[in-house]
């Protein structure tokens, strides 16, 4: 009889125990569902936020890069009339010489 007593308390403990690890699984997965939905949220704010400095780094990359392209056409032409005004110099210099 004391081996059937000790028998059903041992049962009860178990009961209790696994009823206390379901609870805290239960929870766990309560809680991860909540972050995970809270991450989604601050996810996509961050989507929108982003959204328009990506635009704007797209619209500075292409003025970069208009600049570029101005300052080396710039640069092609003022060495070209670098070489022109030193070839006008060397003329006038036999004219006058």
């Amino acid at each position: 009889m004391a081996d059937q007593q000790l028998l059903t308390i041992f049962i009860a403990i178990t009961a209790v125990a696994i009823l206390i690890q379901t609870g805290i699984t239960a929870g766990l997965c309560f809680m991860s569902l909540k972050m995970s939905r809270q991450a989604d949220r601050a996810a996509a704010e961050a989507r929108r936020f982003v959204g328009p400095v990506h635009d704007l780094m797209d619209k500075i990359e292409l003025a970069a890069n208009r600049l570029a392209e101005f300052s080396a056409s710039s640069k092609t032409q003022l060495h070209q009339m670098e070489y022109r005004f030193d070839r006008t110099l060397d003329r006038l210099h036999r004219k006058v010489g």
